[in-house]
């Protein structure tokens, strides 16, 4: 496994290194960017809820129980000289790079600077849709544009300047659990907590079949999983680091279910590296 880890240090390297310019949905030049760099990831927020009872999941009111933002932009490297203002704008299913105009929801000339909403009629506010229309699985979307002294005008990338929740059933995850799976016998304590956007980070999101099952026991394989309506579970950008990442497929999550009342959590799984895992197996974790 020392040949995985050196390959996976080169693509994480390689990574870092054309990010920035081969991200596609920032609209200026990276050069261009007023000298400025921020960041968004304290930001984050909640839209959580119940669809009416009896009624097609797609048609179904929501009845909120947990609504919340807070987007936080802080400095992290260069000037606000050629600043002439930052703009956050909000999007409803849609965003800048879809050719949607978005809604201006506070502006600065400073930084740090941060605004909250603390009612769902906050986040409908300038959006023409109301309360009652919106549905499981709307998003809402936050990005910063920049107002330069030049006259350039742009969005930051979404890895820099951009904050999406979207609505959900209302699930609480966050514990430590039982981490077992069908591949080998092993039976580890690991923890689950809740990302800034509503999803579920797993410290071990694959059942633990790279760190406890093979030799590799110094590289853990987390991740986040979405948890929707009904207990269905799926997996956040690619699932595992080592799913997508490198193109290893390890461990990558292809379903499951979540059981709110007796805290159990399974999920399916795919494996194309290790041949000793037959392909295909489950996990279970059970909060302790």
């Amino acid at each position: 496994m020392k040949k995985l880890n050196y390959l996976l240090t080169m693509f994480f390297a390689l990574t870092l290194l054309v990010g920035c310019d081969t991200d596609p949905d920032n609209n200026a030049p990276v050069t261009d960017e007023a000298g400025l760099i921020i960041d968004v990831s304290n930001s984050g927020g909640a839209l959580l809820g119940s669809p009416e009872a009896g009624v097609p999941i797609g048609d179904a009111s929501v009845t909120f129980s947990d609504v919340a933002l807070n987007f936080e932009i802080t400095q992290v490297l260069g000037s606000l000289d050629n600043v002439s203002k930052f703009e956050i704008v909000k999007f409803l299913n849609s965003d800048a790079n879809q050719g949607t105009e978005g809604i201006t929801v506070a502006e600065t000339t400073t930084l740090p600077f941060s605004f909250s909403y603390e009612t769902i009629d906050e986040f409908v506010a300038g959006t023409g849709t109301t309360v009652d229309q919106l549905r499981i699985g709307d998003v809402f979307t936050f990005r910063v544009k920049i107002y330069q002294n030049d006259g350039d005008v742009y969005y930051y990338n979404n890895k820099m300047g951009r904050v999406s929740l979207t609505i959900n059933c209302s699930y609480d995850l966050t514990g430590q659990y039982t981490m077992t799976n069908s591949v080998c016998g092993i039976s580890q304590t690991v923890g689950i907590s809740q990302n800034p956007d509503g999803t579920w980070y797993l410290e071990t999101a694959d059942g633990g079949l790279l760190q406890f099952c093979s030799t590799n026991s110094t590289i853990q394989n987390d991740g986040s999983i979405a948890v929707g309506c009904g207990g269905v579970v799926t997996a956040v950008a690619g699932g595992p680091g080592y799913c997508e990442g490198g193109g290893y497929g390890i461990g990558c999550i292809t379903g499951g279910s979540w059981d709110q009342d007796a805290g159990i959590l399974i999920m399916e799984h795919t494996d194309a590296f290790f041949s000793w895992s037959g392909g295909t197996y489950t996990s279970q974790y059970v909060r302790q």
